[in-house]
């Protein structure tokens, strides 16, 4: 069962007849006015930044608030298709993997953090649509948002078999270890977020993918070197580019999962102990 959380009707509501306002004006609206009011998603949305060394504040007032009026429609129709499909979707993955489990679903228009994001929200596993994002991206329409959403809870899916959403426990947060556990959570989400579509599609297009896969060989040896020197980074977010692609880890982790989907049955491949997904992700980079 989901329940939508929804922030961005009070959004709206604030900065109704506002969108003319100075960008340093809508970032002290979207501060005091609106996000003041939901203090835990508040402290992600900025924590998020402060504790990866960024302001948050120049982050608003250079990548955000500067372009909310030019956005603001493809802001209203993401938001619009979302709730036209989450509930749709979130049944259809749920009965796929024969799960029955609670789910908040957060809508709200943040700092650019990330169109999609899972994490706890109120006591429970949530994901957190950040709707701002979504339209800077140009993912607003159904086309584009059913891959996300199915992304997403391919994601809850995941860590609701494997029991945990992060390395596993006595398992160190190095660098060379997060790059591995990357390229196998994004992975898992990215192929069967397909299988649960029933098509392979992504939100960042076809051309994407065929650039990815003219790519492939080059993508993975570089992806090998940058777990050597522990800053696989450049392989996920659309801030970060690697050949001139962004998030080209989550097309190499979809292949991955790709050929261990041959080998093991769902529930194994989702809960591999750390040794194993290394040795799986090395093997796949060096083939």
């Amino acid at each position: 069962m989901i329940k939508i959380i929804d922030t961005f009707q009070e959004f709206r509501k604030v900065f109704c007849n506002k969108l003319d306002l100075s960008v340093n004006e809508k970032v002290e609206l979207w501060d005091k006015k609106y996000i003041f009011k939901y203090p835990e998603l508040e402290r992600k949305i900025k924590e998020d930044y402060e504790l990866n060394g960024y302001n948050w504040q120049e982050i608003a007032k250079k990548l955000v608030f500067n372009n909310i009026e030019k956005n603001y429609k493809k802001m209203i129709q993401a938001y619009q298709n979302i709730v036209q499909i989450i509930n749709k979707t979130s049944k259809k993955s749920f009965e796929m993997f024969n799960l029955n489990l609670e789910l908040n679903v957060v809508l709200y228009c943040g700092l650019g953090n990330s169109a999609g994001w899972v994490n706890k929200y109120e006591g429970k596993r949530a994901i957190l649509f950040g709707i701002e994002k979504i339209a800077e991206l140009k993912w607003h329409t159904l086309e584009k948002l059913e891959p996300l959403v199915a992304h997403e809870l391919c994601h809850v899916i995941h860590f609701e078999l494997r029991g945990e959403d992060d390395l596993p426990r006595g398992i160190k947060k190095t660098k060379y270890n997060l790059g591995i556990w990357r390229i196998y959570e994004e992975g898992f989400a990215q192929f069967y977020q397909n299988k649960l579509l029933g098509k392979n599609v992504d939100s960042r297009g076809k051309k994407w993918m065929e650039q990815c896969n003219e790519k492939r060989r080059t993508l993975k040896k570089l992806y090998k070197e940058a777990l050597e020197v522990g800053n696989t980074q450049n392989f996920f977010g659309d801030w970060f580019e690697v050949l001139c692609i962004n998030d080209a880890g989550y097309f190499l982790g979809a292949e991955l999962i790709k050929k261990l989907d041959q080998k093991y049955c769902i529930e194994d491949l989702a809960r591999l102990n750390f040794e194993i997904i290394k040795k799986e992700v090395l093997t796949y980079l060096s083939e």
